[in-house]
């Protein structure tokens, strides 16, 4: 049965995962193989040059994939941590010099290095490695310049240590039994290599940094362990034995490779630690001095045979590094200092800009409290008056140093009247025509600087900005708010700049809430003039009638005080209208309202029936004294009608009842009932007379009367 591709496709994938060098399971597995491969090869060639040659090359292919290995951590890297596995693939590098070097020689049976060369160069694998140490913990520690000065030093003390070790017979210096002792230059080294780890990993704060040493630290302490057992062996003269060891020389390369595989970037960017301290500074200073004294003491016997060139060369080298290092790193601390004293100077700017907001948005917070204090305590008068009492003294204090004045417009629209004012200066006119106004001109708030202008409103003072402001409410203007300055001031002497465009927004804000106050005000005292007035008379109406009445009827009896009550009615009204037409006849009306507002006291009150009836209610007054003004008021609409006979044609009488309280009746709601039937009585009697409802005639009346 044929297998479907995309099957084999899937599995190809599988593989080719699995092979992947970056899969530490299958690096794991290379290794495992090629130690297995060695210790076959031993078993099938033999411990001789063959089986010898076959696992030296097969170590060269362990330093290989621990050298890939190790450059995959490289490119994985980044800043410091990229520096760092580069190091390590170089250190990974110089071991395989040697290793190379020793296959070659066991293959083709030559002797290219000499033991002492070869040892050198097995030691020059510390060299990276003493760089790695002197790598700052984070990317922000230091500058790149300075990083790469830092290294620059390493490596000319590195260049002298190792040219040293090649020039001078070291092993010659130690004491006599150091090999049987098993003390060697390699020994040595991986000594002093994990010593200086040791010394660094005190010193690191940074965990990321810690983990890249701590990785380092592992790999050393195998080489250290292998390279021991190994110059053991060697020492002992084990041949056999040294021979299988070439396993444990792969140790080595089968921990650095895992190691460098095994290592993951971290997921978030290393926190900058504490600035780094005086004494950690010369302590790297000082352990750079020391070395190139130590350098300079072991080249003694060179610089006798060879000059001192190479030495001072390279110690002036390191010094020219280490005086521009220094200078760099002044520079970046001056630098620093600048950026300080830039952002403190720029801090101490924005801490002034945000007083100043603070400030700003206190007194816009204070003025929109004020404001809606003010909007409420105007929304709270019940009359305009109260508004024009309010106005003056919440303005005073919203804004304080200037005068101000509040003109409302009169019933015709033709002139502006003073309704309010406040502060020191008083306002030129107390009327002006709408026109002289250049914001009720235009409809918009009309602003001015200091001094004299032609655009200068003529009520207001010649000197000081002003802003004028049109009350409008329902796209009808009915007056205008001026506030000019007591005295000239730099800050608000322009329309442009902020304290004068704050102060116009406010009082915009504060005109709007007066005009619509007003125009409120103005509504309610037309909806209640059209509640309880007679819109034809401008007489009371019969429901505002009523009320009145009931409540002086309760309170003359409580005082115990007369109270009397007419009806009127014109006589022959129908006919009127019938004779001059309906316009005549509401003029005749108008004309009687007129009337009884002339005869009648400021107490009394006079009001409009219904059709051509009209009533009067006069507190306190008696029966007798509501008669004799009842014909007051009958003669006096005669004289006035001859008088005004040219404007009303015809003739207007009225017949008149009267009756009080308590003389008439003791029972308020029959009180308009006497009335009225003394009204009809006084029509039945021949019309244009006063009839007085006395109780005895009020009460025949009112038997008489069908209901």
């Amino acid at each position: 049965m044929d297998v479907p591709i995309h099957a084999v496709v899937t599995r190809f994938r599988r593989l080719a995962r699995l092979a992947d060098l970056g899969n530490p399971n299958f690096v794991a597995a290379l290794f495992a193989g090629l130690i297995a491969l060695q210790a076959l090869g031993f078993l099938v060639l033999g411990t001789g040059r063959l089986g010898r040659s076959a696992s030296l090359i097969i170590l060269v292919a362990h330093n290989l994939l621990a050298l890939a290995c190790g450059w995959f951590a490289c490119r994985r890297a980044r800043g410091v941590a990229a520096l760092f596995w580069f190091l390590y693939s170089v250190s990974l590098l110089t071991l395989l010099i040697p290793t190379v070097f020793g296959a070659y020689d066991t293959v083709f049976e030559r002797s290219t290095l000499s033991a002492s060369t070869w040892r050198v160069l097995f030691c020059l694998y510390g060299a990276p490695v003493l760089m790695m140490l002197f790598l700052p913990e984070t990317d922000r520690e230091r500058t790149k310049s300075e990083v790469f000065l830092d290294l620059f030093q390493v490596a000319i003390v590195v260049v002298l240590t190792f040219t040293s070790l090649f020039l001078l017979p070291l092993q010659k210096l130690l004491p006599t039994d150091a090999l049987l002792r098993n003390v060697s230059v390699s020994n040595l080294e991986s000594l002093f290599l994990l010593t200086a780890l040791s010394v660094r990993l005190l010193f690191i704060h940074a965990s990321g940094a810690r983990n890249l040493l701590l990785r380092l630290g592992i790999f050393l302490v195998f080489c250290a362990v292998v390279t021991f057992i190994g110059n053991w062996i060697d020492v002992r003269h084990y041949t056999s034995a040294s021979t299988w060891f070439d396993l444990g020389w792969a140790l080595p390369y089968v921990v650095g490779g895992l190691v460098a595989l095994t290592w993951r970037a971290p997921a978030a960017a290393p926190l900058a630690r504490a600035p780094t301290s005086f004494v950690s500074l010369l302590g790297t200073n000082l352990v750079l001095v020391t070395l190139l004294f130590c350098i300079d003491l072991l080249m003694g016997r060179r610089n006798e045979a060879h000059g001192q060139t190479l030495t001072a060369v390279a110690v002036a080298a390191s010094l020219l590094a280490f005086a521009i290092r220094l200078a760099l790193t002044q520079y970046r601390q001056q630098m620093e200092i600048a950026q300080r004293k830039l952002a403190q100077e720029e801090l101490v700017a924005a801490n002034g800009t945000i007083s100043g907001l603070l400030e700003d948005a206190r007194l816009e917070t204070s003025a929109i409290t004020q404001i809606s204090e003010l909007a409420s305590l105007l929304q709270a008068c019940a009359s305009r008056d109260e508004v024009l009492r309010v106005i003056p003294e919440r303005l005073s204090r919203l804004f304080p140093g200037t005068s101000g004045a509040l003109w409302m417009l009169n019933a015709s629209k033709d002139r502006a009247e003073s309704a309010a004012e406040w502060g020191m200066r008083s306002p030129l006119d107390q009327t002006f025509a709408p026109d002289e106004c250049w914001s009720l001109r235009r409809g918009c708030t009309h602003t001015l600087s200091a001094g004299g202008s032609s655009l200068r409103c003529s009520h207001l003072q010649d000197e000081g900005s002003s802003v004028c402001i049109p009350l409008i409410a329902n796209g009808e203007a009915l007056g205008v708010l001026s506030i000019q300055e007591d005295q000239r001031t730099d800050a608000l002497s322009s329309p442009d700049s902020d304290a004068f465009t704050r102060r116009t927004q406010l009082a915009s804000a504060l005109a709007e809430h007066i005009a619509l106050a007003i125009s409120n005000l103005n509504l309610r005292e037309a909806l209640r003039l059209q509640a309880i007035r007679d819109p034809l008379t401008g007489l009371y109406n019969r429901r505002y009638m009523q009320e009145f009445l009931e409540r002086e009827i309760h309170r003359a009896r409580r005082k115990e005080r007369p109270l009397a009550v007419m009806m009127l009615d014109l006589d022959n009204f129908k006919r009127y209208n019938d004779t001059f037409g309906h316009p005549a006849g509401d003029e005749a009306l108008r004309f009687v309202g007129d009337t009884l507002l002339l005869s009648v006291r400021a107490e009394d009150l006079a009001c409009r029936y219904g059709g051509e009836e009209f009533s009067v209610i006069l507190p306190e007054c008696s029966l007798q004294q509501a008669a004799v003004r009842a014909e007051e008021i009958r003669t006096r609409l005669k004289e006035l009608h001859m008088e005004r006979a040219s404007e009303i044609p015809g003739v207007i009488t009225v017949s008149i009842g009267v009756a009080a309280f308590a003389e008439t009746t003791d029972k308020g709601n029959l009180l308009l009932k006497f009335a009225d039937d003394a009204l009809y009585q006084a029509k039945r009697a021949g019309r244009d007379r006063v009839v007085v409802a006395r109780p005895a005639t009020g009460a025949a009346q009112f038997a008489a009367t069908p209901t």
